[in-house]
């Protein structure tokens, strides 16, 4: 009769076995699931159905815009004229008297 030691012994490298190849199968299969998800589409479809919803809301808003418009009155633009020219008064004689200014050209 052996003792529950020994035959515990004699477990433990299939244990160890066992644990190893279930770590191993976990570790391959996650490595292979990561891939799976590199083409993600969700995301791009999901934002190409909220565009697209939000153009036909837009279509949609300006139509109903166009439907309900309500007559407007716009005044006539208004009649442009010339300013007339300014007015320039002539510079005052000069005063009577004894000029003492003397021009001189020199090149």
């Amino acid at each position: 009769m052996q003792s529950a030691m020994t035959r515990m012994k004699a477990f433990r490298p299939a244990m160890a076995r066992l644990v190893l190849a279930l770590v191993m199968a976990g570790a391959i299969a996650g490595t292979l699931a990561l891939p799976a998800r590199a083409d993600d589409h969700d995301r791009y479809d999901r934002d190409r159905y909220d565009r697209e919803r939000f153009e036909r809301e837009r279509h949609a808003r300006e139509e109903w815009r166009e439907h309900h418009r309500r007559p407007v009155y716009v005044a006539p633009a208004p009649a442009y004229v010339y300013a007339p020219p300014p007015v320039v008064y002539a510079p005052p004689p000069p005063p009577a008297g004894i000029n003492l200014f003397f021009p001189l050209t020199i090149r």
